[in-house]
């Protein structure tokens, strides 16, 4: 039987890190260092800020997004749709020592009201003793979905009955709804080389009565720069329960099989929440929980009779800076 030696192995995969030179040739991947900075807590402001000091001479590209908007919570039967993405905005600056970048990031909103969460917060930075001078930049938070309890009447209907919504009818009371009407604003972005805005997020409501949610499909607009330079949009549907979440509690496991999905190095998988129903995920009582990353609003509530679905925050906000 033929062999072959380790070392024949290695010399003829060396050709990617510079032909046995041991300097790296690899495209993909990105020059100098990188920090990132988030406020993945509940406590107070103070914990939302960040300084960065320039190591040295050379380029920092900064990359900020606003906290994006979480879902609102409802106590007995209903329907909603989900929250919209935060901001993006992208600035390259050059820099020196004593150059630094400070700023604040935004929190998703934690409202526990009924119906809507409110509008999450914006992040901005600005840097002083840079080489370049002095700068800011602002990324706004995205708005938060809306919840109705409804036990008869068109999901749609009562959107448009609520608030306004923009809709697209179709027969039977069926149709679209989107987080967006006439007189409310989109998150956008101010002072960076791009600037881009959030987006929205939609509902289709397939079945005409909200006693069956497996008839939904949900449109989680994710902020530029997540996945792509524009963005992602990941379409779920839902289920009444089935053997990881209960129907308060629907969407967040398919939320995040979508962001795997996604990703070109998925790692998650649905996540856990064991409360007093048993050992299923649950929406009950867990609204002050930063369960999603960045750049990700919260997917829709769905809460059954008699139990609460608190919906789930929206991604916070986050600053990347890479430095070389």
């Amino acid at each position: 039987m033929a062999t072959t030696k380790l070392s024949s192995i290695i010399k003829s995969k060396s050709g990617g890190l510079g032909a046995g030179s041991g300097e790296a040739t690899e495209q993909n991947i990105e020059r100098g260092k990188i920090w990132t900075y988030n406020t993945g807590v509940h406590q107070p402001n103070i914990y939302q800020g960040f300084c960065w000091q320039a190591p040295g001479f050379g380029t920092a590209v900064i990359e900020l997004w606003g906290a994006s908007g979480g879902s609102g919570c409802m106590c007995c039967c209903g329907f909603g749709i989900s929250g919209n993405a935060g901001a993006y905005s992208k600035k390259t600056i050059t820099v020196a020592p004593g150059c630094f970048v400070c700023g604040q990031l935004g929190k998703p909103c934690q409202n526990s009201g009924f119906c809507f969460r409110g509008c999450s917060d914006p992040s901005g930075l600005v840097w002083t003793g840079c080489t370049g001078g002095n700068g800011c930049m602002c990324a706004q938070g995205g708005r938060g979905g809306v919840t109705i309890c409804s036990t008869t009447p068109s999901a749609v209907c009562c959107f448009i009955a609520q608030g306004g919504h923009c809709t697209t009818l179709v027969p039977d009371n069926c149709g679209i709804v989107c987080n967006w009407s006439q007189g409310w604003w989109m998150a956008c972005a101010f002072g960076g080389d791009v600037n881009c805005c959030g987006g929205i997020s939609c509902a289709q409501f397939a079945g005409c009565l909200p006693h069956c949610i497996c008839q939904e499909t949900h449109y989680v607009k994710l902020s530029p720069g997540i996945f792509s330079t524009e963005g992602a949009m990941i379409i779920h549907s839902v289920e009444n329960t089935n053997g990881f979440a209960n129907w308060s509690g629907q969407g967040i496991g398919q939320l995040t099989h979508g962001l795997n999905a996604a990703s070109r190095t998925p790692a998650m998988g649905v996540p856990f929440s064991a409360c007093w129903q048993g050992v299923t995920s649950c929406g009950c009582y867990i609204q002050c929980t930063n369960r999603l990353p960045a750049g990700v609003p919260g997917t829709a509530s769905h809460p059954c009779d008699q139990v609460r679905d608190d919906g789930s925050l929206g991604g916070v906000g986050q600053v990347r800076i890479r430095f070389y």
